[in-house]
């Protein structure tokens, strides 16, 4: 039997993508990704360095060029910024994709950053926990689905000894295409990869989603996430015989894993 996800959409803020790098808008408000980042007079890597800008420095896009420059695996355009005042040229891989406020600490917040290892591979998205202006943690999160993906913050939906939970989207598509969900639980500063839900399909023929209740959703129970799982297939078109099967699963976060941590039986 083939499988899908309906997805269980909750729309804060988010981050979309349709192409290999993210192209930033002119005006717009972005925040460096990387730290100690040269902010260079021309838009190439052996042009004169303006200034040394430590990570999550605030900046204005200005112009976006058609030079591209590779960092992490992903060519991206180089963007002429404004720093207080002070223009100069920045490689697009180099910005954070979006910057989200942490409940860890006041001064604590997410960056984001796209990677890929080699021409075959798919991308990942590097998260990067700053407090006091260092990277306290990090994380490498690999993408799936059509490459079309939102980036979720939340806050610790209930869940004891947790500051945040990062939802990383993959959008998925008809014709079997695999999407679902990665979350990321922020312990007291120490970022954990919790689990992926998945959804896949074709229209109408059959479906597969699986995905997390926390205890402050609706339908959630205080202590446990619940692990929800449903099928679908048609049995037959002419007298819409279609047939659902679901189950749902209490689940343990001990700070570590989900616990049992063999609750996905989905293959």
């Amino acid at each position: 039997m083939k499988n899908v996800i309906l997805l269980h959409f909750i729309f804060i803020i988010n981050l979309c993508f349709s192409q290999d790098y993210h192209k930033y808008s002119e005006n717009e408000e972005v925040f460096l990704f990387g730290n100690n980042v040269k902010l260079r007079k021309s838009p190439n890597i052996n042009s004169e360095t303006i200034k040394l800008l430590p990570i999550g420095t605030k900046l204005e896009i200005r112009k976006n060029t058609t030079i591209l420059y590779e960092y992490n695996g992903i060519s991206s355009p180089w963007y002429l910024v404004n720093h207080n005042g002070l223009e100069g040229y920045i490689v697009g891989g180099l910005i954070s994709l979006k910057r989200h406020k942490s409940h860890y600490s006041s001064d604590s917040f997410f960056l984001y950053g796209l990677s890929k290892n080699n021409e075959h591979s798919s991308k990942s998205i590097n998260i990067r926990l700053v407090s006091n202006h260092k990277i306290s943690n990090e994380i490498q999160i690999q993408l799936f689905g059509n490459g079309d993906f939102e980036i979720l913050n939340f806050n610790n939906k209930g869940l004891e000894n947790v500051n945040d939970i990062i939802v990383i989207d993959n959008y998925s598509e008809a014709c079997g295409i695999d999407g679902g969900k990665s979350y990321v639980i922020n312990n007291l500063g120490k970022l954990t990869h919790m689990g992926n839900t998945s959804e896949i399909g074709d229209g109408g023929v059959y479906h597969y989603e699986s995905y997390f209740t926390f205890p402050t959703d609706e339908g959630g129970k205080k202590g446990v996430v619940i692990y929800n799982q449903e099928n679908g297939e048609e049995m037959d078109e002419k007298t819409n015989w279609y047939i659902t099967t679901s189950q749902k699963r209490e689940l343990v976060w001990n700070g570590k894993k989900l616990i049992p941590d063999n609750y996905n039986q989905h293959k």
